[in-house]
């Protein structure tokens, strides 16, 4: 007769049956990707050439180097995966009794880990399913032209930080950036864009998905630690605020006020680093956070704003009189 000892004895093998699935549809689909992608290659290069094969170099050259910037996890030691997680927490739902609450079911993603062979071929398999989406033939093209043993300029680049920063002398400025044109069309825009991607999946999803899952596995202890979650929150935030005060050097357009927005951008944004991490100290001893230090923070923030705004509107006043 059937009982619920052969109901939850049924429920691990089904899991484990789930899980294999899922490995062998990923495994299927790069193996179709790329048994596809081999016989398109073989009837170009017949076809074409070597007009076909370099773009198609610059291609996987771009597709592997982008891809494995923005997405390779090089976190050994915690080795997390945000989506072999979710089919944890899938698996997890599928197999829980009716009546089970939420916390029992959703484990924290601090403490989840993949085994070192499953997290390094994962790694790689990234590459393989996501690679096209960061294919850029420039991008290849500029690379290996510097393999080669060229110069792009990008030996000069750190000048570019200090032009909204200073005046230069006659066409000193103009005369920078033409050097560095090669670098900031075919290099520079492409590692911009991976780097942020990057910043977005590693420190701003991992983050906020681990402040949820923490909140809900400590709520079902009854001990929550609001100001652990709060200076993560606080760490993204400003890490956020840095990254696009780091990516304001590079707009099309300096003049006079740029340096007080690029100013008051990363000050705002180290200032909350800095609060992200007395409050990660602080957390080891209080769990909530005080409300005079929400409000130092938050007037700390609007005082920024005031000042670098201030300067601007004069400015703005001076150069239209």
């Amino acid at each position: 007769m059937y009982n619920s000892s052969q109901s939850s004895s049924s429920s691990p093998n089904a899991g484990k049956l789930i899980r294999l699935g899922i490995i062998a549809a990923i495994g299927i689909i790069v193996l179709i990707m790329v048994g596809n992608q081999g016989v398109i290659l073989s009837m170009n290069m017949t076809e074409f050439g070597s007009q076909f094969t370099k773009p198609l170099q610059y291609s996987l050259i771009s597709a592997v180097v982008l891809a494995a910037i923005a997405l390779v996890n090089v976190d050994v030691k915690n080795r997390s995966s945000i989506v072999w997680y979710a089919i944890h927490v899938m698996l997890t739902f599928l197999n829980r009794a009716t009546h089970d609450p939420v916390s029992k079911n959703v484990s924290s993603f601090r403490d989840y880990k993949l085994s070192v062979p499953q997290f390094a071929i994962w790694q790689i398999t990234k590459i393989f399913l996501f690679g096209a989406f960061f294919v850029n033939i420039m991008f290849g093209l500029g690379l290996s032209y510097m393999l080669d043993g060229n110069d792009l300029g990008l030996a000069k680049l750190p000048n570019i930080f200090s032009l909204p920063f200073s005046t230069p002398q006659g066409s000193s400025g103009a005369q920078t950036i033409i050097e560095l044109i090669p670098a900031l069309t075919i290099i520079i825009p492409s590692l911009l864009g991976v780097i942020g991607i990057r910043l977005g999946l590693y420190v701003g999803l991992h983050s906020i998905i681990r402040v949820i899952t923490s909140y809900i596995s400590d709520s079902a202890q009854g001990k929550p630690k609001f100001l652990n979650y709060v200076s993560t929150i606080e760490a993204v935030i400003g890490i956020g605020i840095v990254w696009a005060g780091i990516n304001m050097f590079f707009t099309e357009q300096i003049d006079y006020n740029t340096k007080y927005v690029i100013g008051g951008t990363l000050a705002a944004g180290f200032i909350l680093i800095a609060f992200a991490i007395f409050d990660k100290i602080r957390s080891k001893v209080l769990t909530h956070p005080i409300k005079r230090d929400i409000y130092i923070r938050i007037f700390t923030l609007i005082a920024i704003g005031i000042i670098a705004g201030s300067v601007m509107a004069v400015n703005n006043s001076i150069a239209d009189t």
